[in-house]
């Protein structure tokens, strides 16, 4: 049976195969017109190939951009053990328990209290914490929430998550308004496990279900609604949807409300 990891992979990198294939079909379509409607000869196929990759390579570039840009909003500071040292201590203290190298760390100056991790790559991961969060958490929900979000870097689900958001959510990223065109697709992509195992996972690195139980109660108090795109709302600790009222209801099926999340891990 393949590891949690090798199955996210899979997942991940038939994503990108896929945006991958589309461009040089489109170019093989497109320089195949050319040569035998043009007069301009075979030579342009390869041309047009060339064209696809370099463009392909380009958007999965400005992808990871405008996601960093739409997760951590206008007001972004890197926080180090200089600028935040407890929250340095703490992410590296649980990487070592994880094991996983130290992700970059951002700091998302709003009031709300969410986090996220985002990475095509675990080595390469990038954990963003907002201020209210930070102001509203104790060490040790703070622990738990770290180790809630290397979890799913180390096993592949951020990754998973992060490259659906970047191919087939690209168009969202770059346009907010076409969103419903994209949702179900998306949201089917990022699907690597659900709320509830993720929360699992978790504590049984901890062992300490309160610990992320009370960093959620935190949250809920504080209000998770960064106002970040919807097309990022996949990569949230807290699906920001879940500060409405009718939250239960408009999450997907791999989302829960905070409070059956609460009630779940108070049973562990």
């Amino acid at each position: 049976m393949d590891s949690l990891p090798d199955i996210y992979r899979s997942r991940a990198d038939r994503l990108l195969a896929e945006f991958w294939a589309m461009h040089l079909v489109a170019a093989a379509i497109l320089g195949s017109l050319a040569a035998l409607f043009t007069g301009l000869g075979w030579w342009v196929l390869p041309l047009t190939l060339a064209a696809a990759c370099m463009l392909a390579a380009a958007e999965l570039a400005v992808g990871e951009r405008q996601l960093r840009r739409a997760l951590v909003g206008p007001g972004v500071a890197h926080s180090t053990a200089v600028d935040d040292p407890r929250l340095a201590n703490i992410v590296d203290g649980v990487c070592l328990l994880v094991g996983v190298p130290p992700p970059t760390l951002v700091v998302a100056r709003t009031t709300a209290a969410n986090a996220t991790a985002f990475g095509r790559r675990p080595t390469h991961a990038t954990i963003v914490v907002t201020q209210g969060l930070l102001d509203s958490l104790g060490r040790i929900e703070l622990e738990a929430v770290a180790a809630r979000l290397l979890t799913q870097i180390r096993d592949g689900r951020t990754a998973c998550a992060t490259t659906a958001v970047t191919t087939v959510g690209l168009p969202a990223l770059l346009l907010p308004a076409v969103w419903p065109l994209v949702k179900a697709r998306v949201e089917r992509e990022a699907r690597a496990s659900d709320d509830f195992d993720d929360d699992a996972e978790a504590v049984r690195l901890t062992r300490y279900p309160p610990g992320l139980a009370s960093g959620l109660v935190a949250m809920s108090a504080s209000g998770v609604d960064t106002g970040a795109p919807a097309v990022t709302w996949p990569l949230w600790l807290a699906d920001p949807r879940a500060d409405s009222a009718a939250a239960a209801a408009d999450l997907p099926d791999y989302r829960s409300d905070l409070d059956t999340r609460i009630a779940v891990l108070r049973e562990l």
